[in-house]
């Protein structure tokens, strides 16, 4: 395996992707440099590399599922991996590094990305937004927001892209009422009623990483694909980033299960004409199945309160926020004698005015 480190060609310190300005910057000289600079820099050759033959051998010997070290180019601190890591830092002086090789293998090269847009202070005053007004809350949990982990990470996505051959049969009712001034009428007709088609999904998303959880990932969607950019690995540099670990199999199945009541509620609305329709009967099957591997850039944030850990996430394109706040019973309770107090007084009050 190896592992890059882009270096700044001015005075060799690490470059960083930067949101604000979306070129890389190094932070000791203050230079700055575009995706063409990036390509002329990885020509001549402007970035460290890790070699297999520089990792540690008891690194060498570990099984592939166990976490593997290398030796960081910038300080010679050791930099810790999981079989996951696409891309990380040195704990000591804080170098970008990216497993090239892990990104290099067929089945693991992303075809596109889509670089953060937002910076790690937005998803920070997005959460602290999502906070305001929620009275239930634990006192500070605001304060250990902003206090908490903050990560930016490119997730392992998968797009799937098929076809859907659809059928149903059903019962289709027709009911007309009417009335003179004696009776009131109701005519009752029955047709066979039977429907097909052909759907064509495009850029169904699936996440791929085993760490993410899939409700926290769906909620974040729909990130804008027309953003897309073809895959370099200098985007990854200052954000840690994976590759995927989940079943592509059972990815499929629950992008599946995803868009099945659509494809069955666009097949009936064919059929608005009955009054309603009974015994449906709906046949579904998949068929053209492909998919592309793209990274999506997620900002994952973890506040504590107490001993729970509570786990964010924002879309790192748009700003979408998904996660679950924390209630406190203390503050419930709290405000519910509160509330009793200042009836029971109003109460009391009353009582002696009358």
């Amino acid at each position: 395996m190896e592992t890059v480190s882009y270096k700044c060609p001015n005075c060799s310190a690490p470059l960083s992707f930067d949101i604000g300005s979306q070129s890389w910057k190094c932070r000791f000289c203050d230079s700055e440099f575009t995706s063409a600079d990036m390509e002329r820099i990885e020509a001549l050759g402007s970035s460290e590399t890790i070699k297999e033959e520089e990792i540690t051998p008891a690194a060498k010997a570990q099984p592939k599922e166990e976490a593997t070290m290398y030796v960081c180019p910038s300080c010679g601190g050791k930099i810790i991996t999981t079989p996951t890591t696409a891309a990380t830092f040195c704990v000591y002086c804080h170098n970008p590094a990216i497993i090239a090789s892990r990104l290099t293998e067929e089945e693991n090269r992303p075809a596109y990305l889509i670089p953060f847009k937002l910076k790690k202070e937005e998803a920070v005053r997005k959460l602290q937004s999502l906070c305001s007004g929620k009275i239930f809350l634990p006192k500070n949990f605001k304060k250990f927001v902003a206090a908490g982990e903050v990560s930016g990470l490119y997730v392992p996505y998968w797009l799937f892209d098929f076809d859907v051959k659809t059928s149903f049969t059903a019962r289709g009712i027709k009911s007309k009422s009417w009335s003179d001034s004696n009776y009131r009428y109701t005519r009752t007709d029955d047709y066979d009623v039977a429907r097909s088609g052909e759907i064509l999904f495009k850029n169904i998303p699936a996440d791929g990483s085993l760490k993410m959880d899939n409700n926290l990932m769906e909620l974040l969607e729909p990130f804008d694909y027309s953003q897309m950019l073809n895959f370099k690995m200098e985007y990854l540099s200052g954000h840690f980033a994976e590759i995927a670990d989940e079943n592509i199999n059972r990815a499929a199945e629950n992008v599946f299960s995803r868009v099945y009541p659509g494809v069955k509620n666009m097949l009936t609305n064919t059929a608005r004409e009955y009054s309603y329709l009974q015994g449906a009967n709906h046949s579904i099957d998949k068929k053209d199945i492909s998919y592309t591997n793209v990274m999506l850039p997620v900002w994952v944030l973890m506040a504590k309160s107490g001993r729970q850990k509570y786990v964010f996430a924002m879309n790192g394109q748009t700003g979408k926020m998904s996660g679950h706040l924390p209630k406190s019973l203390k503050v419930a309770l709290l405000l519910y004698l509160k509330i009793s107090l200042i009836l029971s007084l109003i109460f009391f009050v009353g009582g002696m005015l009358i």
